[in-house]
């Protein structure tokens, strides 16, 4: 008779599955990024998100964003300068978008908007 051992997730990783699903990746994209912690497929990053069933999330309704502001800074990186774009919302605080280049253009500043 054969034994199976079931090896369950720890929490942690589960909840920064979630936490990457929510923040726009795809099931499969989840669980690669998951890899370096934890072999799982797309299919059990899905069966969380319905054992998890975060209503709060998914019945969001969109907001029309009316102002953002860009920001950027300067890194250096090793040898090499990398320019960190951030366009963030003034009256909700919230990060809309990110954006990594190795240039300061207005196009690289245009892309995350």
């Amino acid at each position: 008779m054969l034994k199976f051992n079931r090896s369950r997730t720890p929490s942690k990783y589960i909840y920064y599955a979630l936490y990457l699903y929510f923040s726009g990746l795809s099931l499969r994209k989840t669980s690669e990024h998951l890899l370096p912690f934890v072999k799982r497929n797309h299919v059990s990053v899905w069966k969380w998100i319905q054992r998890y069933r975060p209503k709060k999330i998914l019945q969001m309704k969109r907001r029309k964003v009316q102002e953002f502001i860009v920001d950027e800074t300067l890194l250096k990186v090793g040898s090499q300068y990398v320019w960190v774009w951030v366009a963030i919302e003034p009256l909700a605080k919230v990060i809309l978008g990110i954006r990594i280049s190795f240039e300061r253009t207005m196009l690289c500043c245009r892309k995350i908007s």
